[in-house]
């Protein structure tokens, strides 16, 4: 779980000695034997004394001292007594470094917070977390360490992804002291796991099963724990082990200032003067009463083009960001969404925030290509003779029309008008988009149908339906390929859920207000303000319920369906690569009531570029580089495929395109493409191991030589790797449970205001056994039953003297 590292480079060499205990089998308590032995000598003193004989005082007490020696030698080999020996080293001790993502915070401290050994330069940013606890470390020619090493020989060990540690050195490069030491921890990178199994590094460090138990971990961290073991675990197992753990929270108490840009979308291609909708969320904390402005930038262009301001209340706030813009030159062109703090009328970049998180890039393809639009109507009511008369005057679409109940020599009279609906699958495809009005599908063939579904899903191209009192929806449910178009259910519907209605004014959704096709102002505000205001209708078909996928955009005011939802009026869905909308009613010409074309043609117009912009993307000529997703967490593969539309623009055989990958304060790398086995001009790679942060792709090989190589621009795709939201979620430094942790496992707790104490309140260390000697039987040898003799028979020599036998 934990690799440690052992620091020869701290401790010296390993220092041993010979430490001998004396020992016995003597069961008898202390104070059971002292009184036992000193019976023994009041008898053996009484008696002598009781006894008559013609020696004096002093040689009956030399007898008596005799008589207790042997006593006393008889008991000394009774306990078998021995010396037990045991060659002993010094003890170890553990420094844990914190090397997760959140010790890669750099928190923004008042003035004087940090001691002055710590304290950036003049001007300099605040440093990380992670550069104070190296600092801690090496600084003064790493002093600490130093002072730990006098006791101690040092395990290092890194809190990194699942516990593992990191190698900070190896064999052949342990020189240099603890100068040498300073420069391996000043090498570090910046912190990148993303996951902090703090309490379960520590529950691995005081039971590693190959090293003796540290008497003591020294653990740098801001005490945030995400996965595995809680601290608290931790400090029991430390407990149990005799390891006590000290503490230095890194940090503030409070979590930093934040504001971060994320999750951005906007479409990828678009038209010249479309409009064009940046959405973004604006994450912020501890930014409370501040205003935040949120801009859009054209790259090489510093002007603003669309910016919103956002008032900031209190705690942790997500706020939507909606720019809207419509882009002027056709081009591959790079948007920058870039988030401002307002402060005393001024803008100032926020000086807490990563500048990497207050600014999304997109990359919009534009073209100024027309439109191909195929306007076809069983009879020409009004909504139909409208639409022709806006389409025909739209420079930037190039209109057909077919009408079923034309009049005779109707077309050669109209420019745009087609003798007959096109069949045929190259005629269908030579548009981008087709409108129905209430067209009549018994008067042609079934299969058409199919070729419709075909030309939405495999081209890309777009579809709109209106509803109307004769033919559409109603006699359509009989094809399953219009069924599946279609984006709500009408197999079942009856020709009799034609309504009218006493005036009615479709009301936006709140998906509709998001919608670019929708926006009838350039200020969502008052585009909102026209939709309330616009002409009144008073007929629609009653279409059913919408499909799960499809997206409702404005619904009836009053009306209901049958499960209580408002009564879909305007409803789109992505059908394959193309979309398809469907009116629920035929009367937005009355839009035009007293402001002419002004809102009528705009929402067509946007409309219509919206349902192009699928065969735009998937039909277009030139090279597509994409992902299969644009966030990916911490670990995940991330796949990308390249794709030539042109195959004049595809490298030769054999040869592999090559991707650059680039991502800020990270080296480029380069990545080669393989062939993709399955499709031709189609080619795959795989990245993995990628560090969290946002990245863009981009194609090395540009085309060149080859008719339209010059149109593809910059082939580029960009994707981001995040961080699971567990480790980045709380970046305050978790004081209580640190100094919990420490009164548990009976260590203690340090801030680095604390920094110059440290080292004196660190145990000494205790010599620790490392191999056993043999042992010295002290009751077994020669001398001892040579004195218990010679004590015994001095001691019948002078009773025979002195006639005492």
């Amino acid at each position: 779980m934990t690799n440690l590292l052992t620091t020869p480079l701290l401790a010296q060499a390993a220092e041993t000695a010979a430490t001998w205990r004396f020992e016995t089998t003597w069961s008898w308590a202390p104070w059971l034997t002292v009184l036992f032995i000193a019976g023994a000598a009041a008898l053996v003193f009484y008696c002598y004394r009781r006894e008559r004989t013609p020696a004096g005082r002093s040689m009956r007490t030399l007898l008596g001292l005799l008589r207790v020696t042997t006593v006393l030698l008889i008991m000394a080999m009774l306990s078998e007594a021995l010396l037990s020996g045991a060659r002993t080293g010094r003890p170890r001790f553990a420094v844990v470094l914190d090397r997760s993502q959140s010790m890669a915070t750099a928190d923004p401290y008042a003035e004087g917070e940090l001691p002055e050994a710590f304290r950036p330069a003049a001007g300099a940013a605040s440093p990380t977390r992670d550069a104070l606890a190296r600092e801690l470390l090496t600084r003064d020619n790493a002093a600490l360490l130093a002072a730990i090493a006098e006791d101690y020989e040092i395990d290092l060990a890194f809190v990194g992804e699942g516990g593992t540690g990191e190698a900070l050195a190896d064999e052949s490069d342990l020189t240099g002291g603890a100068s040498g030491m300073a420069d391996r921890l000043a090498s570090l990178g910046e912190p990148r796991a993303a996951t902090t199994r703090l309490g379960e590094t520590l529950a691995a460090v005081v039971s590693a099963a190959d090293r003796a138990t540290p008497q003591g971990v020294l653990v740098l961290t801001d005490g945030q724990n995400t996965a595995g073991r809680s601290l608290a675990d931790a400090a029991e197992a430390a407990r149990r082990a005799g390891a006590p753990l000290y503490f230095v929270g890194l940090g503030r108490d409070e979590a930093p200032p934040e504001a971060r840009l994320a999750e951005l979308l906007a479409d990828d291609a678009a038209f010249v003067d479309d409009l064009v909708s940046f959405r973004a969320t604006l994450h912020t904390r501890g930014l409370e009463g501040e205003r935040v402005r949120v801009s859009l930038r054209r790259e090489g262009d510093e002007r603003v083009l669309a910016d919103e301001t956002l008032a900031i209340g209190a705690g942790e706030a997500a706020k939507p960001v909606r720019l809207l813009h419509r882009p002027t030159e056709a081009g591959v062109q790079r948007y920058t969404l870039r988030a401002e703090l307002l402060a005393g009328g001024d803008d100032k970049k926020l000086a807490a925030a990563d500048a990497a998180d207050l600014e999304l890039s997109h990359t919009l393809r534009v073209r100024d290509d027309a439109i191909n639009v195929l306007l076809a109507a069983g009879y020409p009511n009004y909504e139909y003779r409208y639409l022709k008369h806006l389409l025909e005057r739209d420079e930037t679409i190039k209109l057909r029309t077919f009408l079923q109940e034309a009049d005779y020599g109707y077309v050669e009279s109209d420019l745009t008008a087609l003798g007959r609906f096109p069949l045929r699958r190259d005629e269908i495809d030579s548009y981008d988009v087709i409108l129905l009005v209430d067209l009549d599908p018994t008067l042609l063939p079934r299969s058409i149908w199919a070729e419709v579904a075909r030309f939405v899903s495999a081209e890309g191209g777009g579809l709109a339906m209106v509803a109307g009192p004769r033919h559409l929806p109603w006699e359509f449910g009989r094809s399953a390929d219009f069924a599946a178009l279609a984006p709500v259910s009408i197999t079942e519907l009856a020709h009799d859920g034609a309504v009218t209605d006493p005036g009615f004014v479709v009301r936006p959704t709140e998906l509709g207000e998001l919608s670019a096709s929708m926006q009838l102002d350039d200020s969502p505000q008052q585009s909102s303000r026209v939709w309330r205001n616009l002409a009144p209708m008073y007929w629609y078909a009653e279409v059913g319920a919408p499909k799960p996928a499809a997206r409702v955009l404005a619904v009836h005011p009053r009306a209901k369906l049958a499960t209580g939802e408002a009564a879909p009026m305007i409803v789109s869905q992505f059908y394959g690569a193309g979309r398809v909308l469907m009116h629920a009613f035929d009367s937005s010409w009355s839009w035009r009531y007293r402001v002419g074309d002004a809102y009528f043609a705009r929402y067509w117009v946007q409309a219509i570029r919206e349902l192009a912009r699928g065969k735009l993307t998937a039909g277009g000529e030139g090279v597509e580089l994409a992902s299969t997703r644009k966030l990916y967490e911490a670990g995940e593969p991330v796949r990308l495929r390249l794709r030539y539309r042109d195959e004049r623009l595809a490298p030769g055989e054999g040869a592999e395109p090559r991707l650059l990958i680039e991502s800020t304060g990270q080296a480029q790398r380069r990545v080669a493409m393989r062939s993709s086995p399955d499709s031709q001009g189609r080619y795959d790679a795989t990245l993995s191991g990628l560090p969290v942060g946002r990245y863009r792709a981009l194609l090395a090989d540009a085309p060149t030589g080859a008719p339209g190589a010059e149109e593809t621009g910059p082939v580029i795709a960009e994707f981001e790797i995040a961080a699971p939201p567990g480790e980045l979620a709380h970046v305050e430094r978790d004081s209580a449970a640190m100094t919990a942790a420490a009164e548990r496992s009976h260590g203690a707790y340090f801030t680095l205001a604390d920094a110059d104490q440290i080292a004196d309140a660190l145990p000494r260390g205790r010599r620790v056994p490392i191999e056993s000697l043999p042992p010295v039987e002290l009751w077994n040898r020669w001398p001892l039953l040579l004195a218990i003799c010679g004590c015994l028979v001095t001691e019948w020599v002078l009773r025979k003297r002195f006639a005492m036998l």
